[in-house]
């Protein structure tokens, strides 16, 4: 299994982007109509950070009343996480506990191609295990003597 049916999986209704210019409010409200957990940041069409659903928060903790003012260039988290999508899914968990992140940006030939979360991947790891339940196993055979009488 690799990223992609992970990245194919998701179904957006748009990529989960956004400018460095674009404000803060604007990048939550982006996060919460797609449902995803973070934005990739682009500056004239190349990767230049990641903001989360946690950056957001911060972000309102530390303004206050001017958080409507803060842009995500100055909240985004520089130098993101990427994987190709055609990484094998076990590259992608050993990378997100390698470095400690719940979201990475997917990339494909060298650009940035979706954001993926540690919940994605949950979720993909609970759909196997379900389909893996599913199989039918072979019941053990009963190894006491059938003689016919």
């Amino acid at each position: 299994m690799t990223t992609t049916s992970i990245v194919e999986a998701q179904n957006l209704k748009r990529r989960p982007f956004c400018d460095a210019d674009t404000t803060v409010i604007e990048a939550a409200v982006t996060i919460a109509l797609l449902e995803v957990n973070a934005l990739a940041v682009l500056n004239d069409e190349k990767l230049v950070g990641i903001i989360t659903d946690h950056d957001v928060l911060l972000c309102l903790a530390d303004s206050g009343s001017s958080f409507y003012e803060q842009t995500v260039d100055d909240w985004k988290t520089t130098k993101p996480t990427t994987c190709t999508t055609g990484s094998k899914f076990s590259t992608a968990l050993n990378l997100m506990t390698k470095h400690e992140i719940r979201n990475f940006v997917g990339t494909q030939r060298g650009e940035p191609y979706s954001v993926v979360s540690s919940r994605e991947n949950l979720t993909r790891i609970h759909e196997e295990d379900e389909l893996e339940l599913k199989v039918p196993r072979d019941k053990p055979r009963n190894t006491q003597d059938r003689s016919i009488v």
